[in-house]
């Protein structure tokens, strides 16, 4: 699951980029910002790190010879290529990753003992809390991504984004990567005359008054059918009222 995540990262990376961006190109290190692990937060040393799943360290071994083999793959079909080749293996051979894993398991419980045991009372509790937060504020996430989704199936408009953004929808990525890309990006859009940049941003602010005007027909549509909540509540206007209203007289 993690590797997984991680051949989707540099997409969601991107995104958040171009549209943080917007003629600021100090949020750049924003949208790439390190995210600390909880010890880091705290201020504490750092726990010792738990190894790796067999079928995990066997991808992780293996990966960058899949990419060569398939050079022509996206990175999540390289992924499910070499997930492929653990599932095939017999468990005489995944008995080899199995071992070695059951070693370093004891050894790391050892080790996460005697750190735990150098840590206070109140630094455990510290943990516990963050731990629980950060766990609260995954879920929420979650739920935003579902909402999100749903609200795109559900034919919610698009946001066309900045006029950086559009200038960036002209360009060829070629093989570079998210950062490197959106750097680059950021870089040439700093060197356009500021008459070329008038004309991306107009072009944006013309598509932004289009989206919001569909938004509030969307939102005015998804409260006639009962979905209120994916209209943005603290912004119902009175057309959004009046449908709400409506519903509640048929009621």
């Amino acid at each position: 699951m993690a590797l997984a995540r991680l051949c989707a990262t540099h997409h969601s990376l991107l995104g958040k980029a171009l549209f943080r961006h917007a003629d600021n190109p100090g949020l750049l290190s924003v949208a790439y910002k390190h995210k600390q692990s909880v010890a880091e937060q705290l201020g504490l040393p750092e726990p010792p790190k738990r190894p790796l799943t067999p079928h995990v360290q066997f991808i992780k071994d293996r990966i960058e010879d899949m990419i060569k083999k398939y050079p022509n793959s996206s990175s999540q079909e390289v992924f499910i290529k070499t997930l492929d080749h653990w599932r095939a293996l017999s468990i005489l051979e995944k008995d080899k990753w199995t071992s070695e894993y059951g070693k370093e398991k004891e050894i790391y419980n050892t080790v996460y003992k005697a750190y735990i045991e150098k840590l206070s009372p109140s630094q455990l509790d510290s943990i516990k809390a963050l731990k629980k937060k950060r766990l609260e504020d995954k879920a929420k996430r979650q739920l935003r991504r579902d909402k999100k989704k749903e609200s795109e199936e559900l034919g919610k408009p698009k946001y066309p984004g900045n006029g950086f953004f559009l200038y960036t929808s002209t360009l060829d990525r070629g093989e570079a990567s998210a950062k490197e890309f959106v750097t680059g990006a950021a870089q040439r859009w700093h060197r356009l005359p500021e008459e070329t940049q008038s004309v991306y941003r107009e072009k944006a602010k013309k598509l932004t008054e289009e989206y919001q005007q569909q938004l509030r027909q969307w939102e005015v549509k998804m409260a006639k059918i009962g979905r209120v909540d994916l209209v943005r509540v603290n912004q119902l206007g009175g057309e959004v009222r009046d449908s709400m209203r409506g519903r509640k007289k048929q009621n």
